[in-house]
């Protein structure tokens, strides 16, 4: 009876020391495949987060040209600066007037906020009656307006001759404004911080993220009557797809904004408005911390893996994968 009982005890023993090396490997293969799923999930991860961070908006990337009934034409590109920045001058001479003068170039001088000269140049006018100026602004350029002034200069023979709308019209001028950026922190409900750039003639306050609403919004306040103008720069990581400007609840038309960079960490607007007080929302339809659905759904299926694998490891049904 006990020989009996003994080879028993031993093939029991023996087996349930075999499910545990059964259960042991099913854990083994479960780690395994997780690892050569964890890859593939940090790549379509990657991509997710890429296509996910992109930006689209109504917004061009620059303001058309100036249309006015001036003979002579002139703008800036952007209608803000920091100090340091390059301004782009660009400006037009109808055919007429090239005639009338026979001009080929155009003085170009920019003065600052305190009436001093930051530049005086020639611009040389093309066939199409287009010219084009670059200013560097000083890294201590002070803050405020500044003016730009292009002039054809004739001598007094051929003033003389002129035709009286062309004469009236031999200077131009235009405006843009110079202003530091401020950083203005945010934070997420999950604590994460984030870094809002915004440069502006105004008084700027009240700098907020609502997760919810999928918004970043502003205080911008100036003396009425005046004209206000801001460089926002908005990070991807916090908030993009497709986005929309808003001054007090209604959407920006596309003259009044425009894209001034679109890179892959962040997007920088430039919006024009008029004082006094207004609320500026900087809208999207991605915001932190979204997951990509593709990780989502290879987490789910490695997930399954792993539960299938330790199910089929309870059930002693490992097949090949175990001796």
């Amino acid at each position: 009876m006990l020989y009996d009982i003994v080879p028993h005890l031993l093939e029991m023993k023996a087996d349930k020391k075999m499910r545990r090396v059964r259960n042991t490997a099913a854990f083994m293969v479960a780690i395994l495949t997780a690892l050569v799923f964890l890859p593939t999930i940090q790549a379509a991860s990657a991509q997710d987060g890429s296509a996910d961070a992109q930006v689209t908006t109504m917004y061009s990337s620059s303001y058309p040209l100036a249309t006015s009934d001036s003979s002579l034409k002139v703008q800036s590109q952007y209608h803000i600066y920091k100090p340091g920045d390059i301004v782009r001058i660009d400006g037009s001479v109808s055919q007429e007037t090239r005639e009338e003068t026979g001009a080929d170039s155009i003085m170009v001088k920019v003065t600052g906020a305190q009436g001093q000269v930051v530049a005086d140049q020639q611009a040389t006018v093309d066939s199409d009656g287009r010219y084009s100026a670059t200013v560097a602004l000083p890294g201590d350029a002070e803050q405020g307006q500044y003016d730009i002034g292009s002039k054809i200069e004739v001598s007094a023979s051929v003033l003389g001759l002129l035709s009286a709308d062309v004469a009236a019209n031999l200077e131009s001028s235009a405006q843009f404004m110079v202003a530091t950026s401020g950083s203005f922190e945010v934070e997420s409900k999950e604590g994460e911080q984030f870094q809002v750039g915004i440069a502006s003639n105004s008084d700027v306050s009240d700098v907020e993220l609502d997760q919810e609403a999928k918004m970043v919004s502003f205080m911008v306040e100036g003396e009425d009557g005046t004209s206000g103008v801001a460089e926002i720069t908005v990070p991807k990581a916090m908030l993009s797809g497709k986005m929309v400007i808003m001054i007090d609840g209604q959407a920006l038309e596309p003259g009044d904004a425009i894209v001034k960079s679109n890179t892959s960490a962040d997007v920088t607007f430039e919006i024009n408005y008029h004082h006094s007080q207004h609320k500026v929302d900087v809208t999207g339809t991605r915001v932190v911390p979204e997951f990509p659905v593709s990780t989502l759904v290879m987490a789910a299926a490695v997930a399954s893996v792993v539960g299938l694998a330790a199910a089929a490891a309870r059930k002693g049904r490992l097949g090949g994968l175990v001796p």
